[in-house]
């Protein structure tokens, strides 16, 4: 969630976010869909002001406006929205304090910082909410509708729940590598294997990669049908040692196989 910009210990005037701005430029001057791409890589890393209400619960269980940053418990964050013609609210982010200072050239007022995320996650999650985000508000004015906002954070969690991460295992399931190795010693056609675990969005696995070998000038078919029997053959084998865990397997020759183990060591070589 938001945090007090001062919690954060980051100056308010040093956030100004150059590669974002001329993104923006870029999108409003070319049109093109490159610029927009552009556009949508920088929001994401970019870090923005918005003035905002921050109160803090005291002892007597009320909430207040804190006085400063030093004051401590748990924290309520009511955002300053902007409201157009049509009396529609909109969230405004605002690239630097020289941003913020179009909208309001004195500074006694509350800011807290956000990502790009964040925002998306205030404005999308909530239908009776602000209608979107104003990024730059009085100067590049770029009004992104909730309805973008919801579709981009629909594309971030998938990409989020379908983004795999390979890890070493911390401690080695020995009867599942003493029955891998029993078959590979049994099959002859396995020159190295690597296990490891992979992650899935929130799906835990173990993950093994054999080199095996494969019959010149074979067809993409062939080596298809190879790998289909040795690695149905595989997971026979290793069923009872796997305790009910999921397990995937992948050809060492595959990209995905290839930066699985990059810079790891097998467990078995032949």
């Amino acid at each position: 969630m938001s945090e007090n910009t001062e919690n954060k210990k980051i100056k308010l005037d040093e956030i100004e976010n150059p590669a974002l701005v001329y993104a923006m430029y870029e999108m409003k001057d070319k049109k093109t869909k490159e610029a927009e791409a552009k556009f949508i890589s920088e929001l994401r890393r970019a870090i923005f002001i918005t003035p905002a209400i921050v109160e803090v619960k005291g002892e007597d269980g009320e909430f207040r406006v804190a006085d400063d940053s030093s004051q401590k418990g748990e924290t309520r964050i009511q955002f300053m929205m902007l409201q157009n013609d049509k009396k529609e609210k909109f969230l405004p982010a605002f690239t630097s304090m020289e941003e913020v200072r179009k909208w309001r050239k004195e500074e006694r007022f509350q800011t807290v910082i956000c990502k790009f995320d964040q925002y998306i996650n205030i404005v999308a999650s909530d239908p009776e909410g602000p209608k979107g985000l104003a990024i730059d508000p009085f100067g590049s004015n770029i009004l992104l509708a909730r309805e973008l906002l919801e579709g981009l954070k629909k594309a971030i969690d998938n990409k989020n729940n379908t983004q795999v991460f390979i890890a070493d295992l911390k401690e080695h399931p020995e009867e599942l590598e003493s029955e891998l190795k029993e078959f590979f010693d049994a099959d002859g056609t396995v020159s190295q294997a690597y296990l490891q675990l992979m992650r899935r969005g929130e799906d835990v696995s173990y993950l093994l990669i054999v080199d095996n070998d494969l019959p010149e000038n074979a067809s993409e078919e062939e080596i298809k049908n190879i790998r289909k029997t040795l690695f149905d053959s595989i997971a026979e084998k290793i069923k009872p040692a796997l305790n009910g865990r999921p397990f995937s397997i992948a050809g060492f020759s595959d990209e995905f196989g290839k930066k699985a183990v990059e810079n790891r060591e097998p467990f078995y070589t032949r």
